[in-house]
C-alpha cells in the first residue's frame, strides 16, 4: 500500500494536479455555447463523456483543469501523509496547494472549474457549493492542527460561517444543509453528512462554550432529521423532493459520507436519547454498507444493487469510511475491510504509471486518468488507511 501511494503521489505531482474530470462535458469547444445551454443537450454531453470508455475530450476540445475540490483533497492527503511519514516535503506540498485553494476561493467556494447540469441541479464556477466548503474546511482545520498558523484557523472559520449562513436550513422540525444557496425543493441527504463531519472538526478547535453549544444544537437538529429519513435496511435515499413528497434512490459512496458525519458528530451530542438513536442508526448503516454494498472480495456495487461499473470513487470511499470507523471504535473488522478494499483496488485498478482507473467493467477498464474523481479520492483514502494502520501498530 505504501508503494502504491508513493507511485500515485509521484504521478499527480508530475501532472501538477491538473487533469480531466468525468463531468466536464460542457467545456467542449466544438459545440456552440447556445446549444450547450439547452438542458437536454447539456445532459447528453455530460453523460456521453462520463460513461465513454474512450476519452473523447481531446476530440471535443475539452481542456484539462485544476479543481478546487481536488486541491482540498490532495492537501489533506499530504497532511495525513506528513503525520504518517514525518516528511517535511509532504507538509510543504500541502501548504502550497492550500495557498492556491485560498486564492481560488476568495469570493466563491466552488468545487468545479466547469459548468455542470443534472435534473434540478446546476453548478458552475460562480456558485458556492457545499462540497468545496466542507472539504476545504476539513483541510484547513487539519492544517491548523499541524502547522499552528492562525491563517488556517481564520480560513476554517470563514468556511464554517459560509456553511451555516448560506447552506443551513431550519424550519420547525426540518433541519438540513443545502448543496448550494440556490437549491430549492430538494434535500440531498449526504451533504448533511459532509457538513456534520466538517462542523465537528471545526468545533474541536472552538473554545467558547456558548458558541459550541449554539452550533451543537443546530447539528443535533440536523442529525435528528437525517436519521428520520433512514430506511429500515440502514440505507438513505439520495434525495427528497418536497413538492411531490417523494424520494430519489441512488445507493453508492454517498452512504459513506453520511456514516462519516454521524460517526464524527456522535461524541458531541449532549442528549443521551439522541446519542442512542444515532448509535442504532450507525449500526444499521454500517451493517448495510459493509455487507450489502461490498462483496466479500472488497468490491463495491456501482449503485446497489447494480454491480457494474466498479467505480474508483466507491472504492476510495469504502477505504476512507472503514478506516475512520476503525479509529473511533478500535474494531479490527473495520480495518480489515479497509485493507481488503484497498488491496483489490490497487491490484485491479492502478496503472503501472501510478494513476488509478475510473471504472472496471469486468471485461475491460476505463483507463482515463481523472484527477479529482479518481486520483484525489484514492490518494486521500490510502493516506487515511495508512494513518489508521500506523495508529494500530503504535497502540
Amino acid at each position: 500500500m505504501v508503494k502504491s501511494l508513493i507511485k500515485l503521489e509521484r504521478y499527480v505531482s508530475r501532472e501538477n494536479y491538473v487533469g480531466w474530470d468525468p463531468y466536464n462535458g460542457l467545456l467542449t469547444r466544438r459545440i456552440p455555447e447556445a446549444m450547450r445551454r439547452n438542458v437536454f443537450i447539456g445532459l447528453f454531453l455530460v453523460q456521453l463523456n462520463l460513461y465513454s470508455p474512450v476519452n473523447l475530450r481531446p476530440v471535443l476540445g475539452i481542456p484539462k483543469g485544476l479543481s478546487n475540490k481536488s486541491l482540498a483533497l490532495f492537501a489533506r492527503a499530504y497532511l495525513i501523509m506528513y503525520k504518517v511519514f514525518k516528511k517535511s516535503d509532504y507538509l510543504e506540498k500541502a501548504i502550497r496547494l492550500l495557498n492556491i485553494l485560498k486564492s481560488n476561493t476568495n469570493n466563491k467556494c466552488n468545487s468545479y472549474y466547469f459548468p455542470y447540469v443534472a435534473p434540478r441541479h446546476y453548478l458552475d464556477p460562480s456558485i458556492t457549493d457545499i462540497i468545496c466548503v466542507t472539504e476545504s474546511l476539513k483541510s484547513y482545520v487539519l492544517a491548523y492542527e499541524l502547522a499552528k498558523k492562525q491563517e488556517y484557523f481564520k480560513l476554517a472559520s470563514r468556511m464554517f460561517e459560509t456553511l451555516f449562513h448560506q447552506l443551513y436550513v431550519e424550519k420547525g422540525n426540518i433541519a438540513y444543509f443545502k448543496y448550494t444557496p440556490y437549491e430549492l425543493g430538494k434535500i440531498v441527504f449526504n451533504v448533511s453528512g459532509l457538513a456534520l463531519e466538517a462542523s465537528t472538526n471545526f468545533l474541536s478547535l472552538e473554545e467558547n462554550i456558548d458558541i459550541r453549544k449554539r452550533y451543537i444544537d443546530k447539528l443535533s437538529k440536523a442529525v435528528l432529521f437525517l436519521i428520520s429519513h433512514q430506511s429500515e435496511n440502514g440505507a438513505w435515499p439520495y434525495s427528497y423532493y418536497l413538492d411531490g413528497n417523494r424520494y430519489y434512490w441512488q445507493i453508492d459512496y454517498h452512504q459513506g459520507f453520511i456514516i462519516d458525519g454521524l460517526n464524527a458528530v456522535l461524541p458531541l451530542i449532549p442528549s443521551r436519547y439522541l446519542r442512542d438513536l444515532v448509535y442504532k442508526s450507525l449500526e444499521k448503516a454500517v451493517n448495510f454498507y459493509m455487507h450489502k454494498q461490498f462483496t466479500p472480495e472488497g468490491v463495491s456495487y456501482y449503485r446497489y444493487p447494480i454491480k457494474y461499473p466498479i467505480d474508483i470513487h466507491n472504492q476510495a470511499q469504502g477505504v476512507i469510511t472503514f478506516s475512520k470507523l476503525h479509529r473511533t471504535t478500535g474494531r479490527e473488522e473495520y480495518l480489515n475491510q479497509a485493507i481488503k478494499i484497498a488491496l483489490w483496488t490497487i491490484k485491479n485498478m492502478q496503472d503501472p504509471q501510478g494513476y488509478f482507473y475510473a471504472h472496471h467493467w469486468g471485461v475491460f477498464r476505463n483507463k482515463i486518468p481523472y484527477m479529482r474523481w479518481s486520483q484525489a479520492w484514492i490518494m486521500l483514502a490510502l493516506s487515511e488507511l495508512l494513518y489508521a494502520f500506523k495508529a494500530t501498530i503504535l497502540k
